[in-house]
């Protein structure tokens, strides 16, 4: 007999596995060139993504009895997606829309099996701790509830058709490039809690310390903090404005009013923001030169830190905001 744990994460799964499809049935063949925003992906490439590689993923190392602390902590601080994402990506770009549909409708099959066949001999691996960033730590459980990335990702696709947009490459100075990997890293987790967390856990009490945000703010929060290093970037660069780059110093009011301004919204608008805010930012930091790295951004606290490592600790801040949304994701409801 199946976990309860696991066969709560399967059913929670074909759900946002469901209306995935839905979406994409609802295609028309232009729609598969459209650009995904805000990236480099069409709606071509982001299907041939969320079809994955078909195996049985995590589930599957879970129940072949080989996964370790030590293979998830190493895999954990090294592993890169992006290059695996982007071969899978070309390795089936001649492939006709009804062959990725068919692959899209079997891709959890391996996934799903795999999941079904753990026990209770199992459980002490769905206790082992995943690092996943600054203040933001998982379980091997949470691996188990995969409906997040079918749900991030038919936003991703009603986004496409809502908005119309051009896909756009970013190159960064090489200097940047580690710093980029741990700022990208911290973004992709952050979207894998936002999309973890229960619908209705969004207009409680976040249990931030001394904060009246709920859940829901903490989102807008994330979604308009990318405004205050935009502002700082851009002073780096010469475009220096002293009364904004005061403004953004003064933490707590700014963020209050920034949170004040999306209140009402939903989680998938917030989402968009968040995106469409971090993709201005990315932009900016594109646009950085040798000479710009040596310079050095303020904190409110009176600290100040380079610019490449500033880069990093934009993931940094993703990550503490991913951590608070565990205690609301749908594996701790479950």
């Amino acid at each position: 007999m199946a976990l309860p744990q696991a066969l709560a994460a399967v059913v929670d799964l074909q759900h946002s596995h469901r209306e995935l499809l839905r979406v994409v049935d609802s295609l028309k063949a232009s729609d598969w060139e459209r650009g995904v925003p805000y990236g480099d992906w069409t709606v071509r490439d982001l299907i041939s993504h969320c079809i994955g590689d078909m195996s049985p993923s995590g589930p599957g190392l879970i129940a072949a009895g080989v996964l370790t602390p030590e293979f998830i902590a190493e895999t954990s601080e090294t592993f890169d997606v992006r290059a695996r994402n982007q071969a899978m990506i070309a390795e089936r770009s001649h492939f006709t829309p009804e062959d990725l549909r068919q692959l899209l409708f079997e891709a959890h099959d391996a996934r799903i099996e795999a999941t079904l066949r753990l026990n209770e001999s199992h459980l002490p691996v769905l206790d082992y701790a995943v690092p996943m960033g600054s203040g933001y730590e998982i379980k091997v459980l949470d691996w188990l509830w995969y409906g997040y990335h079918d749900r991030e990702h038919t936003d991703d696709l009603r986004r496409a058709l809502e908005i119309d947009w051009s896909p756009q490459h970013q190159n960064y100075d090489p200097q940047l490039e580690d710093f980029v990997r741990l700022m990208i890293r911290g973004r992709d987790g952050l979207l894998r809690a936002i999309y973890s967390a229960a619908d209705d856990a969004w207009d409680e009490p976040a249990h931030s310390e001394g904060s009246r945000w709920t859940y829901r703010d903490v989102l807008a929060h994330v979604a308009t903090n990318d405004l205050r290093p935009q502002a700082r970037l851009r002073g780096v660069m010469g475009q220096w404005d002293e009364a904004e780059q005061q403004r953004i110093l003064q933490t707590h009011e700014w963020n209050e009013e920034q949170v004040s301004k999306l209140r009402g919204k939903s989680v998938r608008e917030l989402a968009g923001v968040m995106q469409a805010n971090r993709h201005d930012t990315m932009v900016l930091i594109s646009q950085l030169k040798p000479d710009h790295l040596s310079k050095t951004v303020r904190f409110a606290d009176g600290r100040e830190v380079l610019v490449k490592d500033y880069v990093a600790f934009l993931g940094e801040h993703d990550s503490m905001h991913a951590g608070e949304l565990v205690a609301v994701s749908r594996a701790r409801r479950a």
